[in-house]
């Protein structure tokens, strides 16, 4: 959002968010053949995020998307770790992240309507969704970690069970999915937690946030394919959730890029250290 309008601009002020844009213009006509715009992080001031990088599809391959990140860094030196999401299928993009340094994360995070995620597996055996409280951090944590990656978790040094979910769970709903290996093979199916913790042994496969009316599954990759995702669906669905509702789904393995779907896809570029992996 090159230009946010001036509600936005005004709630990113007060949430310390900073929003620098560049512009690329050629010489005599003025017209703008590139850009990009780097935002920081308010969780840790050091992470910037980039976007809207675009070069007008007449001047490409010159080298005018390079030195248009190249004069973002030279103006913003207190950017010291950089990362961006890149369409899985962007094949140009990605190359040109990677010519710059960039490195590429484990895992891959996606969005899709909870009503076609709902249909891609099986319904059953069902998943039940369980609250979770303080003492369950640690656990959720430990699947935040796997689902986001160790790239990720070097752009954001700060992160740990404490802060991984903002700081404070004001305002957020979680429920954690499980999974259990019954005697005849493998069954999805959720472990209770009441007034207790829930089990640090392994079996938890991901959780959900509900921030707003937006939500979010955080997944172990490990466990993480079509079934868990239609059962996961279904439950949120059953939850409240408006069948057209987008879900942001993060730690999908690799292997689900393989069958095409209605699941957009990305990846995340991240350099966690600029200093050292710039090469622009």
């Amino acid at each position: 959002m090159l230009c946010p309008p001036p509600a936005r601009r005004i709630a990113w002020r007060l949430l310390g968010t900073r929003a620098v844009t560049f512009l690329a213009e050629e010489a005599g006509t003025g017209a703008v053949v590139g850009s990009a715009q780097f935002v920081r992080s308010r969780r840790s001031p050091g992470t910037w995020i980039f976007g809207h990088w675009r070069v007008a599809a007449g001047r490409r391959r010159l080298g005018i998307g390079r030195r248009i990140l190249a004069e973002g860094m030279r103006r913003l030196p207190e950017v010291t770790r950089l990362y961006s999401h890149v369409e899985l299928d962007n094949d140009a993009s990605n190359a040109a992240h990677e010519r710059l340094g960039f490195e590429v994360g484990r895992t891959l995070w996606g969005s899709a309507p909870l009503g076609v995620l709902s249909t891609i597996g099986p319904a059953t055996p069902a998943l039940r969704l369980e609250p979770v409280g303080t003492r369950d951090l640690p656990v959720l944590f430990a699947i935040h970690a796997r689902a986001m990656g160790s790239l990720w978790l070097r752009l954001f040094p700060s992160l740990g069970p404490r802060t991984f979910l903002g700081g404070t769970r004001g305002g957020l709903r979680a429920g954690a999915v499980a999974v259990a290996c019954g005697g005849q093979g493998t069954a999805w199916g959720a472990r209770a937690t009441g007034a207790s913790a829930i089990s640090g042994d392994g079996s938890v496969a991901g959780y959900l946030v509900w921030e707003g009316s937006a939500v979010t599954l955080f997944a172990d990759p490990d466990a993480c394919d079509h079934a868990l995702l239609a059962r996961v669906a279904l439950q949120v669905i059953a939850q409240g959730g408006r069948r057209d509702l987008e879900i942001g789904l993060r730690g999908l393995p690799r292997s689900l890029a393989v069958r095409p779907g209605t699941i957009v896809l990305q990846e995340l570029m991240g350099m966690p250290d600029v200093k050292t992996q710039w090469r622009g």
